[in-house]
């Protein structure tokens, strides 16, 4: 027996245009679903004018100092990375 699957996430404000959306990129891509074809259908979605319920993930930024003062940057590549070795950035007084 098949498992029965949603059509339709419960985090979509409007499951018509979703589905249009979904029409859409299931008749552009060969491979339904994929990475590709599911990035497609979203970018489809939000051009449409849809949007999606609940509140919005946290997004990454600049990190903020009142005073200023010398910020650890995050080295490159895949493992430790000496402190001496670390960019240092200035970040200006506010």
């Amino acid at each position: 027996m098949a498992i029965s699957r949603a059509q339709t996430p419960k985090n979509v404000a409007n499951p018509s245009l979703y589905s249009k959306a979904k029409a859409k990129a299931k008749a552009k891509f060969d491979v339904y679903p994929s990475a590709y074809a599911n990035a497609y259908m979203v970018k489809e979605y939000k051009k449409m004018g849809g949007k999606y319920k609940g509140k919005k993930k946290a997004t990454g930024g600049a990190v903020k100092f009142n005073n200023g003062g010398t910020v650890m940057v995050q080295g490159r590549g895949c493992g430790a990375m000496m402190d001496e070795k670390r960019k240092k950035t200035k970040m200006p007084r506010t």
